[in-house]
């Protein structure tokens, strides 16, 4: 079954408020309200757009699938890409290392960026 996981994507983003996010980012206060509370049948190819744009993904980074029972060998089909992986909480990413090293993190971070960036 397709659903969509935009709650891990606001966690991950460090949204709080997700319903006002939404309306930050182009979604009237009803729309933006139903998808902050999962609250929502389908979105439109344009709501789409406009969450891949505010929350920096594709539109197969927001859904994920979990195979039917019935389905024989699901990690061998191509929808097994989209199945929930565990991300970081990247806002308490970092909380275990000491404040000293914290330097040196922030400059590995940077040289991650800059080649996923150099990538694209």
């Amino acid at each position: 079954m397709l659903t969509y996981n935009l709650h891990k994507h606001f966690k991950l983003r460090g949204v709080s408020s997700p319903a006002v996010f939404l309306m930050q980012n182009g979604f009237n206060k009803q729309t933006a309200y139903r998808v902050a509370n999962n609250k929502f049948s389908s979105l439109s190819a344009k709501h789409i757009e406009k969450l891949c744009l505010a929350l920096n993904c594709t539109p197969n980074d927001l859904m994920e699938w979990e195979p039917e029972k019935n389905i024989e060998n699901p990690e061998k089909h191509s929808l097994n890409k989209l199945r929930l992986t565990q991300a970081a909480d990247l806002r308490n990413f970092a909380s275990d290392i000491p404040f000293d090293k914290m330097g040196e993190f922030a400059a590995e971070i940077e040289a991650v960026k800059k080649k996923m960036r150099n990538e694209a």
